[in-house]
Formats: C-alpha cells, sequence, structure tokens
C-alpha cells in the first residue's frame, strides 16, 4: 500500500527533485499546482481510482499503464472572496496560503484521491489514469466530471454540475441533480446494466449499433428520441406498497411508471431518466 500526504510545500520540493512523465493538463484556476505520480502495486493489470469532492471540478484522461498522475489545484471566485473578507477590520490585509495540498493512498491498485480539508475547498483535479481503469467519482458544488479514452465500470455523481463522458467503454452508473449528463460510449460491457439520470437537465447518449439491451425511459416534462429502431414493449411494473401503520407510520402505494422497449432483441436493462428535459439515444 503507498499512501502519499504532501502540504503544499513538500509538493514543490518533491516536483524539483524528479521529473514527472508527460502530466495531464492543468486544472484551471489562478493558484498553484500540486502534482503526484503514483506508482501502481500491479503494473499492467487494471485499476480503480475513487474521488469525493465537495466542490470543484474532476477531468480525468488516459496515459501509461503503469501509474496515475494527479494534479490539484484550489480556487476560489471573487463573490467566494468577498463573501470570506465581508467583516475583517480595517488595514488588515489578505495572506493567501497558496494550493491546499492533497492526500492520495494506493492500495492494489486502487488509489484513492482526497483534497486536504476533506475537499471543502474549491478544487479543481486533472488526473492521467491507465486506459482500464475502474472511476467513482463525486462532486457536489461548482464543478463538472469529464472523462474521456477509459474503459472501466464508471460510477459518476454531480450533484450541481455536468457530466461528460466521451470514447469510454465498459458500464456506466452517471447521475446529475442540475445539469446535463452526455456519455458517448465505444464499447459496452455485454450482460452489465446501466443508469443514466439528470434531475433537471438533457440526458445524451450514444451506443454501439450493435448493443443489446432492454430500455427503461422515463420524462416527466421532456421527449425521447433514438435513431434505434425500438421495440416497445408493455410496462409490466407492478405498485409498491409501503404499510408503516403498526410503527404509527402511513399505508403508501406508489407508482414507478416509464416507457420500455429494447433493441437489438433486449439484454441487460438501460436506465434513462430526466424530470426536466429530453433523453436521446444515438447509434454510433
Amino acid at each position: 500500500m503507498i499512501r502519499i500526504s504532501f502540504l503544499t510545500f513538500f509538493f514543490v520540493m518533491a516536483a524539483a527533485a524528479q521529473a514527472p512523465p508527460a502530466p495531464p493538463a492543468p486544472p484551471a484556476s489562478g493558484g498553484s499546482v500540486d502534482r503526484v505520480t503514483v506508482p501502481l502495486s500491479t503494473p499492467g493489470q487494471p485499476a480503480t481510482v475513487k474521488v469525493h469532492l465537495v466542490s470543484g471540478s474532476i477531468t480525468v484522461t488516459t496515459g501509461t499503464n503503469n501509474q496515475v498522475v494527479v494534479e490539484s489545484a484550489s480556487h476560489e471566485s471573487e463573490r467566494e472572496r468577498g463573501r470570506r473578507d465581508r467583516d475583517i477590520p480595517p488595514g488588515m490585509h489578505r495572506i493567501d496560503g497558496g494550493a491546499r495540498g492533497l492526500n492520495v493512498e494506493e492500495d492494489h491498485n486502487v488509489v484513492s484521491i482526497i483534497p486536504d480539508f476533506g475537499g471543502a475547498n474549491n478544487t479543481s483535479l486533472a488526473i492521467q489514469v491507465p486506459v482500464n481503469t475502474s472511476l467513482e467519482l463525486k462532486t457536489v458544488n461548482g464543478g463538472h466530471i469529464d472523462v474521456t479514452g477509459v474503459n472501466g465500470d464508471l460510477n459518476v455523481e454531480n450533484t450541481n454540475g455536468s457530466i461528460t463522458l466521451k470514447n469510454v467503454s465498459g458500464a456506466v452508473a452517471a447521475s446529475t441533480l442540475n445539469g446535463s449528463l452526455t456519455v458517448g460510449l465505444d464499447h459496452v460491457t455485454p450482460d452489465k446494466p446501466m443508469s443514466f439520470s439528470s434531475l433537471n437537465g438533457r440526458v445524451d447518449v450514444t451506443l454501439p449499433g450493435d448493443t443489446k439491451a432492454k430500455l427503461r425511459l422515463k420524462t416527466t416534462r421532456g421527449a425521447v428520441y433514438s435513431d434505434f429502431d425500438v421495440k416497445m414493449e408493455p410496462d409490466t411494473s407492478r405498485p409498491v406498497i409501503e404499510d408503516g401503520r403498526g410503527q404509527g407510520g402511513k399505508y403508501r402505494i406508489r407508482m414507478d411508471r416509464g416507457v420500455y422497449g429494447s433493441i437489438n432483441g433486449g439484454g441487460p436493462e438501460y436506465s434513462f431518466q430526466t424530470m426536466n428535459g429530453s433523453i436521446l439515444i444515438h447509434k454510433k
């Protein structure tokens, strides 16, 4: 197991001591950038990268098969700066501390990335991973998630921002509350279900033309479009009954209705859902 925990000063010293391989494009930021290279325990074997942010963006691209390269930059908007400085006594000036630092752990090809202060500051991460890498990416405020060229199980969540997955392969579970969701799959893992959802935003997904799947489609204020030959199927879902009266609760019946169909004879279930927006399913 490898654990890396640097404050800004030590990052600068480490960067001066050895030149890292070709790094990912640095995150957009007005501050300094921390960079670290993490060797994998088993080079050439599939890896997993986990990132949980409270505030900020995550960008993932592909690199070499034996390491993960991480660049981190912390920043704040002029609005945030003004709010923090609102009640400071006259005559005092701000002393900026630069980048916030980064914690990285590697254990049997599983890399966990946690910015200092639990990711509470606005942080931009640019991560370079091997092609065969599964991802668990989550951010809450003020950021987007972009992934390009990765093959694996991709679990991606954003609360207030967009998600864009380009030229990815494998199985995807992606959801955002307030933002658009755009996914382009080059290859899909057979027999694995997938899900794509947004509460307020368009869901736009491109699948290989020979994909076999059962589709579950649901939009409250929008429409569904596809250039696949979708064979429509009846909705066989049944009411869900929740009886909590024995514990002083309520008796509740839920009907979760959707539109069902299949492409290329059917297969694992692919769920597409949005409340305020349309669903587009493209054939590649």
